[in-house]
């Protein structure tokens, strides 16, 4: 009997162990996704944070500098957030193209410091695909 209290015993604890990791790990990397609209309404408040906020880049507003990027992101025409980027940017980062930027909001300068940055690839991509696949089935 007492063979199978430690069993019981040593698996709970192996279970509890594993769940506290799980959720750990997953609360640390978990940041919340906003798009530019969302997220203006609670920029002062979210300041320091870490989070995501998707939008899409306004004409014309990239400017490069070595690997510094300043550029303006925008959800609706009157929503927008400055965003400065320091990196290698994807192929796909153009005026038009939609992005994913994370890193923290300062209110103050009013600035987005990104320090990822994602660019969605253009629905005309996917478009080619589809077309390529339909004429695989004929």
């Amino acid at each position: 009997m007492k063979g199978k209290t430690a069993l019981f015993v040593s698996l709970g604890i192996v279970v509890a162990a594993l769940g506290f990791l799980v959720y750990t790990g997953l609360s640390d990397n978990m940041v919340y996704y906003y798009h530019v609209d969302e997220f203006l309404p609670k920029a002062t408040s979210l300041q320091g944070e870490t989070i995501k906020v998707n939008g899409k880049v306004r004409e014309g507003s990239i400017r490069k500098d070595h690997m510094n990027y300043d550029f303006v992101i925008h959800g609706t025409v009157q929503n927008i957030v400055e965003v400065d980027y320091h990196g290698v940017v994807p192929d796909t980062f153009k005026d038009g193209s939609d992005v994913v930027v994370e890193g923290t909001y300062d209110a103050g300068a009013k600035k987005f410091h990104a320090t990822t940055l994602l660019a969605k690839c253009p629905t005309k991509y996917e478009a080619q695909e589809q077309a390529k696949q339909q004429a695989k089935k004929s």
